[in-house]
């Protein structure tokens, strides 16, 4: 009974380290697209000030920072890229670069279509209004800011396993 319960108490010890770590990396990762977001939304909005346009988006980008944060996390686990390790490290960026955006690109969307179903609540009626209120050229906006953002995350993750795990942020967070 004694050793079940040291048992009990050392898996509960290795499953709060693991929440630990999974959070701890997440909170990294949403801190580093908070900011990328954060910067695309100061630009956007200094844009549209010239045109007295006025957008409340903090909240989005927080949000977004969010779930890019657990999508990147998803995708690095899912991902099998042992193909990729013979080949030169710019293959990988580009890969994961494209296909992160590409998922972001379809979870906004669907993000889209429930939005205007909410209103509507006739799915023929939502993809209508949803292809209505998107723009091309929005669209195209958000995909190339987007595909920067995953990318320089990207050439981090590459320069970081390259250079050995947590010494690129060393370098840039450490004291000299």
């Amino acid at each position: 009974m004694v050793r079940g319960r040291y048992l009990g108490r050392k898996c509960q010890k290795k499953s709060m380290e693991a929440i630990k770590k999974e959070l701890k990396k997440i909170g990294y990762l949403a801190l580093f697209f908070l900011l990328a977001f954060g910067y695309i939304i100061l630009i956007m909005k200094l844009f549209l000030e010239e045109y007295s346009i006025t957008t409340y988006v903090l909240g989005k980008a927080i949000l977004g920072a969010i779930i890019a944060a657990k999508t990147v996390v998803i995708l690095d686990v899912a991902l099998k890229l042992e193909w990729l390790e013979n080949r030169p490290r710019y293959l990988s960026v580009l890969y994961r670069t494209f296909v992160y955006t590409l998922a972001a690109l379809i979870l906004g969307s669907i993000e889209g279509f429930l939005e205007a179903y909410r209103g509507t609540r006739v799915i023929s009626q939502a993809m209508a209004k949803f292809w209505q209120r998107e723009s091309f050229s929005q669209i195209l906006a958000v995909t190339l800011c987007l595909a920067v953002v995953f990318c320089l995350h990207n050439l981090w993750q590459e320069i970081d396993r390259y250079w050995g795990k947590g010494t690129l942020r060393k370098f840039f967070l450490g004291r000299s």
